[in-house]
């Protein structure tokens, strides 16, 4: 389930028309997505399939939703890719 900021606080972004909300996905390789209204500012945040919260996050920038988008899964596919990385050591 995507958190999506309340119509009070998305009135404070006149950039961010509600129909660009739905290109952040809600999950992206078993990774749970999703978006925080933070100090006025829209965030996109996610988290690792066994944990319980949100660990990282990143506000919208110059790149936009589907920018920052295209940045956060660059960083769960790096992730992914450490872990593999780090269990293939572990067994040797």
């Amino acid at each position: 389930m995507m958190l999506l900021p309340n119509q009070s606080q998305f009135s404070e972004f006149p950039d961010f028309p509600s129909n660009d909300l739905s290109l952040i996905p809600t999950q992206y390789k078993g990774w749970r997505i999703s978006s925080k209204v933070i100090n006025g500012k829209l965030w996109v945040r996610w988290q690792h399939p066994q944990e319980s919260f949100p660990r990282y996050g990143c506000s919208i920038g110059e790149a936009g939703i589907s920018g920052t988008v295209s940045h956060i899964k660059l960083f769960i596919d790096l992730a992914i890719r450490l872990e593999e990385e780090a269990t293939k050591k572990h067994r040797y």
